[in-house]
């Protein structure tokens, strides 16, 4: 299967990397997911001395945003539906209310696995521990939606999600699977794949 392994997406909360990320030969792609971060989370452009559980969660949302800021949808949903599913570790940044003021809303909810709803109510679906048969079924229910596809629990990004999160102390980076990607029928721009091959330092 085609894929293209990334590293982390401007997930850094220091200053310095701040300004060196801004410095970078300027686009409009990467504009538009520092001041997304930037109006969602503002606290996030300072580092912080929570525990490392803290710092991950911090690190997976920052990542997720950026992605989402790169994907289109033919029908352009306002906000945009951020489905939860299968017990994830590292979602909880996901459901801040400050998300719904963002430059492009972001709505999350909790859905279970088993529910309809996943291929019917959802533009982006977050996935938690799946086994490979409730992995294969959900992709699956998926298929023929335009729904962009984040696993938490896919490290080698093979199962069938467009985007895998790759954890690692207090870094966040992701693989990409081109074809599921495609399958989505979700356009996401060429830019993220750039921002992806810089390793952010740790929060």
């Amino acid at each position: 299967m085609k894929m293209a392994k990334n590293a982390a997406i401007l997930a850094c909360c220091a200053k310095s990397s701040w300004l060196a990320f801004l410095g970078a030969r300027p686009n409009s792609g990467r504009l538009l997911v520092v001041l997304l971060i930037l109006l969602a989370f503002p606290g996030y452009a300072r580092p912080g001395t929570g525990d490392p559980y803290q710092k991950r969660i911090h690190a997976v949302t920052t990542v997720v945003v950026g992605i989402i800021s790169y994907a289109r949808w033919s029908n352009d949903p306002n906000p945009i539906r951020l489905c939860v599913t299968a017990s994830p570790h590292y979602a909880e940044g996901l459901f801040d209310p400050v998300l719904l003021s963002a430059p492009r809303p972001i709505k999350a909810e909790h859905v279970p696995f088993d529910s309809p709803l996943l291929g019917t109510s959802c533009d982006v679906v977050y996935l938690g521990e799946l086994t490979p048969a409730q992995r294969q079924n959900l992709m699956q229910r998926l298929s023929g939606h335009a729904i962009l596809t984040i696993s938490e629990d896919d490290i080698e990004c093979s199962a069938g999600s467009a985007f895998c999160l790759q954890i690692d102390g207090d870094l966040a980076s992701f693989k990409v699977n081109l074809d599921a990607l495609a399958r989505s029928g979700v356009r996401v721009h060429p830019n993220v794949l750039q921002l992806a091959r810089k390793q952010a330092p740790p929060l």
